[in-house]
């Protein structure tokens, strides 16, 4: 009597096997590109070779890129420089120019005392200046009042000043102390012996339009004469 005989595999043979196939199926797919690749031509070490060349061109360029941001950061902060030392000495030439105008101007005046073209003796008026205020229809004003430098003696007396214009469309005067420039009736006093500068304000009607400005010099000692002199309604800035 015969008797059939059943033989059980392991599972792991057989997964062992198939493994054994793909990894065998795999390195022979492997091995036929690579040959192909070889019989095509293509190195694997040339290749290496330009990869790592271009990684090292790639890596000189960025260099030479943060290179020229660098420097180009040097040179934008440099001309920066250069402009604000530029304004600076421009600041300082136009100082000096407006000290140069000044000093010829104030040069000009002492010119005037010392040497002047009108030789003859007494007061002279010589400027007067208005300026705007601070205030809505305030004005300053500036008088300069010399004698030559011969006469040797001192000059004293008032000074009057009338604002002359328009009000309500007809002829108006007002004496400073009626424009609150001063509480003297006489005007403003003076005393000096080679010039002096008689400086104020006054407070105009909102209504009225000034024309001129009327200078009157009355001097104390009766060897000088009365000065009398108009000026037009001329205001300049605010200094």
């Amino acid at each position: 009597m015969s008797h059939l005989v059943i033989k059980r595999r392991s599972v792991w043979h057989s997964r062992a096997a198939i493994a054994g196939m793909v990894v065998f199926g795999f390195l022979l797919a492997w091995g036929a590109f690579e040959l192909g690749r070889y019989r095509a031509g293509f190195d694997v070490v040339a290749a290496s070779d330009s990869l790592s060349e271009l990684e090292r061109q790639l890596d000189e360029g960025e260099q030479q890129q943060r290179t020229l941001r660098e420097e180009n950061a040097i040179l934008e902060r440099s001309t920066q420089i250069e402009r604000q030392a530029y304004k600076q000495l421009e600041g300082t030439v136009t100082g000096l120019q407006d000290e140069i105008l000044e000093l010829k101007e104030e040069l000009a005046f002492y010119r005037g005392i010392v040497s002047p073209k009108d030789s003859s003796q007494g007061l002279k008026l010589q400027d007067f200046a208005l300026s705007k205020g601070v205030q809505e229809h305030q004005y300053d004003f500036k008088v300069v009042l010399t004698q030559v430098l011969n006469s040797g003696r001192l000059a004293r007396g008032d000074l009057q000043l009338e604002v002359e214009g328009l009000q309500g469309g007809e002829g108006k005067s007002y004496a400073l102390n009626q424009l609150g420039g001063t509480k003297d009736k006489d005007g403003l006093p003076f005393s000096f012996k080679y010039f002096q500068i008689l400086e104020g304000d006054f407070v105009l009607p909102e209504e009225f339009e000034p024309i001129k400005v009327n200078l009157t010099v009355k001097p104390k000692n009766r060897a000088d004469k009365k000065l009398t002199q108009a000026f037009d309604w001329v205001v300049g800035e605010r200094n």
